[in-house]
């Protein structure tokens, strides 16, 4: 997936014309040259957009089907070349020079490898093509399998078994499936192909892994410039929020954050109704990344918020939402390490659970909260009092991030995050400045990356999910068809808070396609509530579901809870959670879509300028 940079000398478009960039201003602007004028501009860093030739397009990859052998190999060039990049213009032939020695690889190769993954900045860029002319691999596809089945029984045992006895238990594997085996050589690059820790974790356990390749400090040893380090996670903000129309209780919702070490800025988070899920993890990385100029318009909230850009390690709990294929593809397809907190390491998690208890304290002075815990809540009515509905409370955690959080002076970095965070961008303290960082082009295909998936065959009545059906005469051509990976499916992108259509991974096009839900005129739901309607159907002794029975099914709780003569929360809940699915927008680049909603009488009261508004609020321990 392309990115773009602005430093001096960069050519950009605005307003369809070019533009050389001559300085960076601050994190909101820069001086630029008019190529056709020769006039100097001040410009929004938000309003610039990339200057390729058509010849420099690229398509993109599925990264589903990239084989592991495959990805490793990817991963073990970018080992090579990752010192070359991150010297940037500073780059020399001799520095080249050097790496190819070390590497045993020709300076050719390396400068191959530097402008494959330049010109893409994505890891998938370093996977081998295949040309369409090229003859059959040397070792079929059963020979393969066998290696990479020999290798992980064989190899990767805590037993520490060698190369050469290894190698004796393929032979036997080969002989019994009756399949010619490899040589000994070839099987055993191929285990020197597996990254030392992974190889030291089934080899030789935990705690020679943690010995051996984590730092030796109890302090946490990352964040030394912007972007360095990023810990994301959960919680459960203790506020009532109440829903759009009756103003009823409908509970907590969650929020997902993502931190900034260096800076302690909030890069980005994201509000849900529903407990957190790997789609909570793409939503809150991709509001993290990219942009917000969109997202602020979209909900109506004028504010600045000047952050974005790809960490370069993400800090995650161990918990099932954070651990999935799909999140550890697309952070490795875009070069980030994901480092999962260690047992025993709280600081490994420190700064983002500091960061939601000093929220969930600010929160006690609003309406409608639950305070810290029921004896102090004492014979407050929390439900009675809530005041916020979802949009209101999004919006007021915006404002309170971007004009106070952001803006106020931090104990233990001597001035606020957001002037801690242009210091290093811009100037540099201990470390040079790291610049601008660069732009993700493309912000839906981004987001789209970190979905979770399925792999699925297209029938003739087009593809199948949750026993909904979604089809589009775009995939017309594929049915029937085996598709190129392995198991001959098709990659299916998907997301939680809608079930109105998915995304079709095609492989000619090498894009996604939005594929509908073939019942349109079926009553919209998120896949939490589909699961639910499924549950209530198996109940009642359904042994086969359809999906006309999952429409006639939502249909009559629908009707039951019209009929109620006073609405329960989890009724309410879910209510909000279908206008929270109308409102949803990715906030891609190329938007149209506009909201704007007024925020509540409170909020209006505050004076957001003014940092007495939040005097009571201590935000120095985070």
């Amino acid at each position: 997936m392309r990115s773009f940079t602005i430093v001096p000398d960069e050519i950009l478009s605005w307003k369809g014309l070019k533009y050389r960039v001559s300085r960076v201003i601050d994190l909101e602007h820069v001086l630029a040259v008019n190529l056709h004028t020769g006039d100097l501009d001040r410009i929004r860093i938000s309003e610039l957009k990339p200057e390729y030739p058509e010849s420099e397009q690229k398509n993109e990859l599925d990264l589903t089907s990239i084989k592991a052998e495959e990805w490793q190999a990817a991963n073990d060039k970018y080992a090579v070349i990752k010192p070359l990049i991150d010297k940037g213009s500073q780059r020399t032939k001799k520095d080249v020079l050097e790496a190819a020695k070390l590497s045993g690889k020709s300076v050719a190769t390396l400068y191959r490898w530097i402008q494959d993954y330049e010109g893409n900045g994505t890891l998938s860029s370093l996977v081998r093509r295949i040309r369409n002319d090229q003859g059959e691999s040397r070792l079929t596809p059963e020979l393969d399998q066998l290696i990479i089945h020999s290798i992980d029984e064989h190899y990767l045992k805590i037993e520490r078994p060698s190369p050469t006895k290894a190698y004796k238990d393929f032979r036997n594997l080969c002989r019994r499936s009756k399949v010619e085996p490899c040589s000994k050589a070839t099987y055993i690059r191929r285990t020197e192909q597996i990254a030392p820790r992974e190889q030291a974790l089934r080899r030789q356990g935990p705690k020679f892994t943690r010995e051996t390749f984590d730092a030796a400090t109890e302090s946490f040893p990352y964040g030394r410039f912007p972007l360095d380090a990023v810990q994301i996670d959960h919680t459960q903000p203790n506020v009532i929020i109440v829903d759009d129309i009756e103003r009823q209780s409908i509970g907590r919702p969650w929020v997902t954050f993502a931190i900034d070490i260096y800076s302690r800025t909030i890069l980005g988070f994201l509000l849900a109704l529903e407990a957190p899920s790997a789609n909570s993890v793409a939503l809150c990385m991709t509001h993290a990344i990219c942009r917000k100029e969109v997202w602020l318009r979209n909900r109506g909230i004028d504010t600045s918020w000047p952050i974005w850009g790809k960490m370069r390690a993400l800090f995650a709990d161990n918990g099932p939402d954070f651990r999935c294929k799909a999140l550890d593809m697309a952070c490795q397809e875009h070069s980030i390490t994901i480092n999962w907190r260690p047992l025993g390491k709280p600081e490994y998690g420190g700064h983002i659970e500091r960061l939601m208890r000093t929220v969930k304290s600010d929160l006690s002075d609003l309406k409608g909260t639950t305070f810290r815990n029921p004896v102090d809540r004492g014979e407050y009515d929390s439900e009675g009092r809530a005041i916020f509905s979802f949009s209101e409370f999004e919006q007021w955690l915006t404002v309170y991030i971007t004009k106070y959080y952001h803006q106020k002076k931090h104990s233990a970095l001597d001035t606020s995050p957001i002037k801690k965070l242009e210091q290093g961008i811009l100037y540099g303290d201990d470390m040079p400045p790291i610049g601008l960082p660069s732009v993700v082009e493309n912000e839906h295909r981004f987001y789209v990356d970190f979905l979770p998936f399925v792999k699925r065959t297209v029938q003739r009545y087009g593809i199948e999910i949750d026993n909904i059906k979604y089809f589009h005469p775009s995939i017309s051509r594929w049915i029937g068809v085996r598709s190129n990976s392995e198991d001959g499916k098709f990659t299916i992108k998907y997301e939680r808070h809608q079930i109105g259509f998915v995304y079709f991974f095609d492989p000619e096009s090498k894009e996604y396609l939005e594929i509908p839900r073939v019942r349109r005129d079926a009553p919209q739901m998120t896949r939490f509530q589909l699961k639910q309607v499924q549950a209530s159907l198996k109940q009642k002794g359904e042994s086969e579901i359809d999906e006309q029975k999952i429409i006639d099914a939502q249909r009559e709780l629908r009707a039951i809870a019209e009929k109620a003569e006073k609405t329960t929360k989890k009724i309410r809940r879910d209510r909000q959670r279908e206008i929270v699915v109308k409102n949803e927008t990715i906030h891609i680049e190329n938007t149209k879509k506009t909201h704007s909603e007024d925020i509540s009488a409170s909020m209006d009261e505050i004076d957001w300028s003014n940092s007495e508004a939040f005097s009571e609020i201590d935000v120095d321990t985070i």
